[in-house]
């Protein structure tokens, strides 16, 4: 887990992630995740402000996990920097979570927190 000022606690593990910008998928890796966004690794650059479509899936041991569907939203992108393997990090902000959404998150993230014990 990482302490700091932001509005939700982040959780510093890397999930698969899959980043649909324009009809286009990009395979990715996140760095850390919160109930407010993510940050993602991927091949390409994605432009601030850019709406993207994400889905997280939920592994144990590397092997998707077949009793956690995976966590799909659209996301806005907040902030994009080039990563020194050649990648680009994404700031995702997750847009638009209803209670469904948000409930899928809580499990999704208290999933992750049990990994991490």
């Amino acid at each position: 887990m990482i302490d700091n000022r932001r509005q939700h606690t982040r959780y510093s593990i890397a999930v698969q992630a899959e980043v649909t910008v324009d009809g286009d998928t990009c395979m990715g890796e996140t760095r850390d995740i919160s109930l407010g966004g993510v940050s993602v690794s991927i091949d390409r650059e994605v432009a601030e402000k850019a709406s993207v479509e994400l889905a997280l899936i939920l592994t144990q041991d590397g092997i998707e996990d077949p009793d956690e569907e995976p966590f799909e939203t659209e996301a806005a992108v907040m902030w994009n920097a080039p990563t020194d393997g050649g990648e680009w990090m994404l700031g995702l902000r997750f847009a638009g979570l209803g209670k469904e959404k948000t409930d899928h998150l809580q499990r999704f993230l208290a999933a992750l927190a049990r990994e991490q014990e």
